[in-house]
């Protein structure tokens, strides 16, 4: 278990589930804090929306930046 989240968990992922969960929240608070749309007016699901949106685009950006520079030592 440790290995695998030495593997998958970074500090680029750190940063990107704390900049979703932050964005995600000044969202609920701007938009949709009283709204009647269940997903927006729940703090929690879109916090938890806002965490995996980070986690993955922060994971996509670094496997591309790993693959640029696999590609340029060959």
């Amino acid at each position: 278990m440790k290995e695998f989240i030495k593997k998958n968990v970074t500090i680029y992922h750190i940063i990107g589930i704390v900049s979703g969960l932050v964005l995600s929240d000044i969202y609920w608070w701007k938009v949709g804090r009283f709204d009647d749309y269940f997903l927006k007016n729940n703090i929690f699901i879109i916090s938890i929306f806002g965490i995996l949106v980070g986690y993955i685009s922060f994971d996509l950006i670094i496997n591309s930046i790993r693959k640029n520079r696999e590609n340029k030592k060959d």
